[in-house]
């Protein structure tokens, strides 16, 4: 099964699954370019406000790039394949127009847990697992794999995670701060669309603008998220005065 992304869209939500689930949700390449035009599609969607990523199947969310898929770039194709990845993530992360949850219902390895990590909530199911093994593969740890995680939780656990390559299981992820929610694996879908539907009771302008400012404040002393803060309150102001 060569594999694909799936995307439906319901309403003001949209979920994309990484089917391929004889190979546990696995990515080739022609797999990621197209993952990266959905997500550019989707995103680019006013009318979508929220997205679930998911894997097809009960046993990965994805556990990481075909192998040889990776071992068969050659020259100038391994810069274009992990600058296409770095893209994505970052697209995912850095977008202003909706929220954005994982819903990992099994191995998130490698580009499972770089996609996990983008989003802006993830819920994992019991039997969740993620790993970066990407150390271990002699592969740099970017397209947001470092900065993700330290930003998640701190430097010291992201060392831990990213220079040892070991599994951090479903409980471990929810203790530490790197999972949201744990659930049982048959409730995931479920308790993800609760969520969602939460999100899309809200107005949809207040929503995207608070997540902005805390994307924004994060990182930043305590005056400095103020002044941001004060900013965009200004800008609400003069919004309802002009109304």
């Amino acid at each position: 099964m060569t594999g694909e992304i799936k995307v439906r869209i319901e309403d003001s939500h949209a979920i994309l699954t990484i089917s391929r689930p004889d190979k546990l949700n696995s990515v080739t390449k022609p797999m990621l370019f197209d993952f990266s035009e959905q997500v550019s599609q989707i995103l680019n969607n006013p009318s979508i406000r929220a997205v679930i990523f998911t894997g097809e199947g009960n046993r990965a969310f994805s556990a990481g790039f075909d192998m040889d898929t990776v071992m068969g770039l050659k020259g100038a194709e391994v810069t274009e394949f992990f600058k296409l990845l770095e893209r994505s993530m970052r697209t995912i992360r850095e977008n202003r127009t909706c929220v954005t949850i994982a819903a990992v219902n099994g191995y998130a390895i490698g580009f499972g847990a770089m996609a996990a990590l983008a989003c802006d909530f993830r819920f994992f199911s019991e039997t969740a697992t993620f790993r970066l093994p990407e150390v271990e593969l002699s592969i740099f740890p970017g397209a947001g794999a470092a900065s993700n995680l330290l930003h998640l939780l701190g430097p010291a656990r992201a060392k831990d995670i990213l220079l040892t390559t070991r599994t951090v299981s479903a409980k471990e992820a929810l203790q530490i701060g790197l999972a949201d929610m744990l659930v049982n694996q048959d409730e995931l879908m479920d308790k993800t669309m609760d969520f969602v539907e939460q999100i899309l009771n809200k107005d949809p302008t207040i929503l995207v603008r608070t997540k902005t400012l805390i994307d924004g404040m994060t990182g930043k002393d305590i005056a400095e998220a103020d002044e941001l803060e004060t900013a965009y309150l200004d800008e609400w102001l003069r919004e309802r005065e002009e109304s």
